[in-house]
């Protein structure tokens, strides 16, 4: 075994030769003595000693006591005081060094080589000890999770790295603190939640709460957490409490981006089945009216050339005739709305290269016209733009975003004093410049700091998700452009759009067509499975022969007893057989009759729809549509595929 070093502090030379003796009887090496604190620091560092024997009263600046104090705080030795006499004074200041023994002049062997034995054996336990300690919370403060500890009364004993961070308080500030002060516990309106800490304590088992938040002590910003509480026990009896709490904001988001996905999927499939349920009737409507405003004007033709003298009729046919215009004006003002939803749900394909601003702005504004009109005007002042190279359709969702944002910055009820102005320009030919300007309250600099953090906002519970301006950034930001805010509070907030303009087109050459003869009657097979529908077709189409069927299944049934038709309109949307089955089938027999297969759709489109549209060469027309566009859809088909 190790002989134990020993350092002898003493300034009676007789004394220090007398111990030097008898620790080496004792089985040490004693070679090393020092009469002065600062003799006794350079002995240390000369033969780093296991143990020191320090006299109380040494001569220098330092007497032995100040001197242990040194040796402990700065080397980490075990000292044991010697002296002649120990009062309770000298006993009280020598315990300042945390001394681990005693020794009273004259010495014994026993004795000291006992006091050696326990300072070197206690010091490497105390050392242990400390290594467990600093181990243990080395590895705390390594852990992510926040991790606080308590004593029975709720006072902080301990809190880690992360526990710090979350809760904005460090370790010299919390301990000794009610953890309550420390960890502030809060409920979605910043409402105070009693933690459930006496909960845990007095009940000696695992608590945990859930939907809470804490709040950061340093930024006073608030994040969702989850706490857990588990007692410690000594011996049978409860001594504290450790205390975990986990950041779950990221779980949180990722939880209502799930969710908010969900809405918006069955959203999106509710607007399709809206938008195909009101195409239908709305296509009747627009139809017949365009069918009954043509039988007014030739009626009145009639009237004149008859030379009847009614003006209470004639009067009565223009009032109708003004009727039936308002009926036709109103239907294609829903067409819009449907047609805008369905945009902003699904965006067209095609799209992505080149956009309209000035018709994205448009679609924007009629959107939003709700939301705006009992807020704020709009004024607008749209120069002439080129193309820019974008989707149009989520250039359109954007400025949806921020007209949004803009009109609900505004309190209602006062549109005749405010406004919201959108403005558009061309920087150096090659930058297409959107800018929209609210006289809303305008946005505090650490507001306006997180306004594109996703789930980041300043209106109530339930307005908004946050997400709005994120995801417009984002946008922005894959068209290769620029989402800037600028906002004072008290003077509004302008939002400029930068997007980069479309290469020009390449110049197409016009090819000369030869005109073939005009086919003023054809042979159509109309197929769709609402009665109004068809009877709307009938009217806008007599000047046709047409046969009407209400499936699939008929229509096929006419065409293999031989039957031969100029064109084919078929709904797309079908129960039983859809308007793609039915092309298969009628291509598989026919191709020249399949080419005169024209879709019909209204607005409900599968993906399995979409992707068989993209790939098909044939026509489709989209409900509603007017008497006009119907007739002038069969005239091209028939001037352009004679039979």
């Amino acid at each position: 075994m190790t002989r134990p070093a020993v350092l002898i502090v003493e300034d009676e030379a007789i004394i220090a030769e007398d111990l030097q003796q008898t620790l080496v009887e004792c089985g040490c090496d004693a070679t090393a003595t020092a009469t002065s604190a600062e003799e006794a620091i350079m002995r240390v560092t000369e033969h780093f000693p296991d143990v020191v024997i320090m006299d109380v009263r040494i001569r220098g600046r330092r007497d032995g006591i100040e001197t242990a104090c040194l040796l402990r705080d700065r080397f980490q030795l075990p000292v044991v005081f010697l002296s002649a006499h120990f009062d309770d004074e000298t006993i009280a200041r020598a315990n300042q060094a945390q001394p681990y023994g005693y020794l009273r002049k004259p010495i014994h062997a026993i004795e000291l080589r006992g006091a050696i034995e326990l300072a070197i054996r206690g010091h490497a336990l105390e050392r242990r000890q400390i290594e467990r300690e600093r181990w243990f919370s080395t590895t705390l403060h390594a852990v992510s999770e926040a991790i606080v500890t308590v004593d029975l009364a709720g006072t902080i004993t301990f809190l880690n790295t992360a526990a710090e961070r979350l809760t904005g308080s460090t370790g010299s500030q919390a301990i000794g603190r009610p953890v309550g002060d420390v960890v502030r516990l809060v409920d979605e309106h910043r409402v105070g939640v009693a933690s459930p800490l006496v909960q845990a304590l007095a009940g000696a088992r695992a608590v945990t709460l859930a939907d809470v938040n804490l709040v950061n002590l340093a930024t006073g910003a608030s994040c969702a957490v989850s706490n857990h509480i588990v007692p410690v026990g000594e011996d049978g009896r409860t001594i504290g409490a450790v205390m975990v709490v986990r950041d779950v904001s990221a779980q949180k988001s990722l939880q209502k981006q799930l969710e908010l996905a969900d809405r918006l999927a069955a959203l999106g499939t509710m607007a399709a089945g809206v938008a195909h349920e009101v195409n239908n009737p709305l296509t009747a409507v627009l139809a017949n009216a365009a069918c009954i405003e043509l039988d007014l004007v030739e009626l009145r033709s009639e009237l004149e050339i008859a030379a009847v003298r009614l003006p209470s009729i004639v009067d009565r046919i223009d009032h109708v005739a003004l009727s039936i215009e308002d009926i036709g004006a109103s239907a294609t003002r829903i067409g819009k709305i449907v047609a805008d939803l369905k945009a902003f749900i699904r965006p067209s394909v095609g799209s992505a290269v080149r956009a309209d601003v000035a018709r994205a702005l448009h679609w924007a504004i009629r959107a939003t016209a709700n939301e705006v009109r009992l807020r704020a005007s709009v004024v607008t002042a749209l120069a002439r733009m080129p193309a820019i190279a974008g989707d149009e359709a989520r250039l359109g969702q954007v400025l949806v975003n921020v007209l949004v944002n803009a009109a609900q910055a505004i309190e209602p009820g006062r549109a005749d004093l405010n406004e919201i102005r959108i403005s558009t320009r061309v920087e150096a030919g090659e930058r297409v410049v959107i800018e929209i300007v609210d006289t809303g309250p305008g946005m505090p600099e650490h507001v306006r700091a997180q306004i594109f953090q996703p789930f980041f906002t300043t209106k109530a519970v339930g307005v908004g998700t946050g997400l709005g301006l994120s995801i417009s950034h984002g946008i922005v930001a894959a068209m290769g452009g620029l989402l800037e805010i600028d906002s004072l509070v008290g003077k509004g907030t302008t939002v400029r759009i930068v997007l980069r303009a479309a290469p020009p087109e390449a110049d197409v050459p016009v090819v000369a067509v030869a005109s073939r003869p005009y086919r003023l009657r054809g042979r159509i097979l109309v197929i769709d499975d609402e009665p109004l529908v068809l009877r709307a077709i009938q009217r806008s189409l007599s000047a046709h022969e047409l046969v009407c069927v209400e499936n699939g299944a008929d229509a096929l049934a006419l065409l293999e007893r031989g039957e031969q038709f100029d064109v084919i309109l078929t709904d797309l949307a079908m129960p039983g057989m859809t308007g793609m089955d039915f092309f298969e089938r009628v291509a598989k027999r026919s191709h020249d009759q399949a080419e005169t297969v024209v879709f019909v759709t209204g607005g409900a489109l599968t993906a399995t729809s979409e992707d068989f549209l993209q790939a098909t060469t044939n026509q489709c027309i989209e409900k509603p549509f007017t008497s006009g566009m119907l007739r002038a859809l069969i005239n091209q088909r028939l001037e352009s595929h004679p039979h």
